[in-house]
């Protein structure tokens, strides 16, 4: 398996990943299929930033990604980012989620985070085995947060602490600075 940093060449792969959960699941709240204009605009507005990262497998299949982003555009959370993963079905269950984390996780204490947040829709077992597989910790849960194919579905949030500073430095929030990407 290899994982590098998201290009613009991932782009259908991703669209297609996001417009199957669209349809046919729940992680996704989006109702509409999207375009990959809209993909290559969150990365084009992502990158160098907020890090997004593509898994293959040895064959170079496309398995999965996962991105940051900021958790509001408020000066006070300039050190919270909120993560995000998608996976191919077939790549689920074999650590291939993990993997990615783990990479995302690096480079964003790399850049000073010091706190990561992500929501997942519920139920989902292997989302949140996931996200606690990586010491991320259930902080909230919120009923009827999103209505899509018939039912309600509630969302949990995790947060990891990163770092412990009391007073910390700004992040660095140019990847290529914290970690030549």
């Amino acid at each position: 398996m290899q994982i590098r940093p998201t290009q613009t060449d991932d782009v259908p792969s991703i669209t297609s990943l996001l417009n199957h959960e669209i349809i046919h699941g729940v992680a996704h709240f989006g109702t509409e299929p999207i375009e990959q204009s809209e993909v290559k605009g969150q990365l084009a507005q992502a990158e160098g930033w907020f890090p997004w990262y593509c898994a293959f497998d040895d064959n170079d299949a496309f398995l999965g990604f996962c991105k940051s982003a900021p958790w509001s555009p408020r000066g006070g959370y300039n050190w919270t980012a909120e993560i995000t993963i998608y996976l191919m079905p077939e790549a689920r269950g074999r650590g291939i989620g993990k993997a990615l984390y783990t990479k995302l996780l690096s480079t964003l204490s790399a850049q000073r985070f010091q706190v990561i947040v992500a929501g997942v829709s519920e139920p989902n077992p292997a989302s949140v085995a996931l996200h606690t597989s990586i010491g991320m910790k259930q902080t909230g849960y919120n009923t009827r947060m999103g209505y899509k194919h018939g039912q309600w579905i509630d969302v949990s949030y995790y947060q990891m602490i990163l770092g412990e500073q009391p007073n910390p430095p700004e992040p660095i929030l140019s990847i290529r600075e914290a970690v030549g990407e």
